[in-house]
């Protein structure tokens, strides 16, 4: 009973789905759900789906993971240190609101049409959401903490390991849901603009041959699939964060 509560709402919205496109009658506009299931299994049968799906996924662990290996550093020296937090604080806040889609041309100019390109939009798209919450969890940690580890004699690294990054880790892995989101926005622009397979590419395929059904397929696909990773970061955060979901817990809602 408890699973079907949390996922009533998605099968109230597929239902509909296939209500609306059944009422509209213009398969162009709007094809049944039921339609873009066969089209997915048949692009499945012939191996081209999961071509795409794992050219994809690919491109996107590959940045979403390159944007970690700075963007967690980064926040973490930027959150700890007031020299860095004051280098680099105009820099973050400067060059988080340019579009990264628009950022896509140059990366083909520095980096060729290859996959170097894509994998460092990704990245680039990535990168501020992990370094922003990454940030703020160091910075939100309480000073009455930091001041009892000091006053037992826990030097600054033991500070940093012990008390910060444990407290900062539930913001840190909240970052990395938002910076995996992001990761399969950018994967979609990135491989409709320069690439020859994956999701994007079969995305753009359908709209340019008119094939309503194989856009809606793609987009379901890259659904299901950002779906799978955010449950999964999800679930290693309620692994690792296990007093920090105990506590929401038992202040929350029935």
């Amino acid at each position: 009973m408890a699973r079907f509560n949390r996922t009533y709402s998605i099968i109230g919205l597929l239902v509909l789905w296939q209500v609306l496109a059944l009422a509209i009658n213009n398969p162009l506009f709007l094809p049944p759900l039921s339609e873009v299931l066969v089209t997915t299994w048949e692009h499945l049968k012939s191996g081209e789906l999961l071509n795409d799906i794992a050219i994809s996924t690919f491109r996107c662990v590959s940045g979403f993971a390159l944007a970690c290996i700075i963007g967690v550093p980064l926040g973490i020296l930027m959150g700890w240190s007031a020299r860095w937090d004051d280098f680099w604080a105009f820099i973050i806040s400067f060059s988080n609101p340019i579009p990264k889609l628009g950022l896509i041309p140059l990366f083909i100019l520095w980096l060729g049409i290859g996959e170097a390109s894509k994998v460092g939009i990704i990245a680039a798209g990535a990168l501020f959401p992990i370094l922003i919450n990454t940030y703020s969890g160091v910075r939100g940690v309480g000073k009455f903490w930091l001041w009892r580890a000091a006053t037992v004699g826990a030097n600054q690294l033991e500070i940093l390991q012990r008390v910060i990054l444990p407290a900062a880790l539930p913001n840190i892995l909240a970052g990395a849901r938002l910076g995996m989101a992001v990761s399969w926005i950018l994967v979609l622009g990135a491989e409709m603009v320069a690439a020859q397979m994956g999701l994007g590419f079969r995305i753009l395929y359908g709209q340019q041959t008119f094939d309503t059904r194989l856009v809606f397929s793609g987009l379901l696909t890259i659904a299901i699939i950002g779906f799978a990773f955010d449950r999964g970061i999800l679930g290693l955060s309620s692994v690792m964060c296990r007093w920090h979901f105990r506590e929401a817990d038992e202040f929350g809602t029935t």
